[in-house]
């Protein structure tokens, strides 16, 4: 048992002996810094490009350095370099027009026309009039025939038949505003009543006047030399009916006459 304490002992030593060893090696050895990573780029030498030796060898003369001095860049007459390169011409593209008529009258010139291709604005109709001279996109009407237009932009120009096969024609809608409709009610109105004479009503209890003869007169004669007026024909009166609206009258209650005593003609 004693044995093995000893030998652990004697190997906790020698780790022991070890670590001061290294500690006092690092303690007493100078340190040392890694470079850095720019520091080693700029260490690091470029190689010579052949155009810069050439310089070197054969260097520009001073004359050509006064001559460039010389020269004011800021002066007002200065031209600027020419561009090399061809000429480019913008390429203008004939706008689709529909010919929907023409109106001439001695010096009144008009066309109706419609470019379908054109976005409208808030507002605008698709269907223009213009005259000669007015532009349609970057074409300007030159002309106006009985049949046709001539639209032209620079050294270009086309012509718009009235009657082109090609170019179909559409009706134009036209959008009217609709207005409501106003319902308007009228109440029956009554009519008047006219005051007349009130019907004859019997008397209560009592006989009935009869109604005193007419004669009938013999008719006179007339001269030879007069005329007869006779009276105008009598106009049947349509009778009048009363108003729904009118209420109803209480009717008098009709009571016959007494009857009255016929005499005999005979003697009792």
């Amino acid at each position: 048992m004693s044995l093995k304490y000893g030998i652990f002992c004697l190997l906790l030593s020698f780790v022991v002996l070890l670590l001061v060893l290294k500690n006092v090696d690092i303690w007493t050895h100078p340190l040392e810094f890694p470079p850095e990573k720019g520091a080693e780029k700029k260490a690091e030498k470029r190689p010579e490009s052949p155009s810069m030796m050439a310089g070197q060898k054969n260097p520009a003369p001073i004359q050509s350095y006064i001559s460039i001095s010389e020269k004011n860049i800021f002066n007002p007459e200065r031209k600027e370099f020419p561009i090399l390169g061809g000429d480019t011409k913008k390429t203008i593209v004939r706008p689709q027009i529909v010919l929907y008529g023409v109106t001439i009258v001695r010096d009144y010139q008009f066309a109706s026309v419609a470019n379908p291709g054109r976005p409208l604005k808030k507002g605008e109709r698709e269907l223009m009039t213009l005259k000669i001279g007015e532009q349609i996109g970057e074409y300007k009407l030159a002309k106006i025939a009985s049949d046709r237009i001539t639209l032209e932009a620079g050294e270009d120009s086309f012509e718009v038949l009235l009657y082109d096969p090609r170019m179909p024609k559409r009706r134009m809608d036209v959008k009217t505003e609709a207005k409501p409709a106003t319902i308007t009610s009228t109440r029956p109105v009554p009519a008047p009543r006219t005051a007349g004479p009130p019907p004859p009503t019997a008397p209560i209890g009592g006989p009935v006047p009869a109604s005193p003869p007419t004669s009938i007169g013999a008719s006179k004669p007339t001269a030879p030399g007069e005329q007869v007026a006779t009276p105008p024909p009598t106009i049947p009166v349509r009778p009048t009916f009363p108003s729904t609206d009118i209420r109803r009258r209480i009717r008098p209650i009709y009571t016959p006459p007494p009857s009255t005593p016929t005499q005999n003609m005979g003697g009792n």
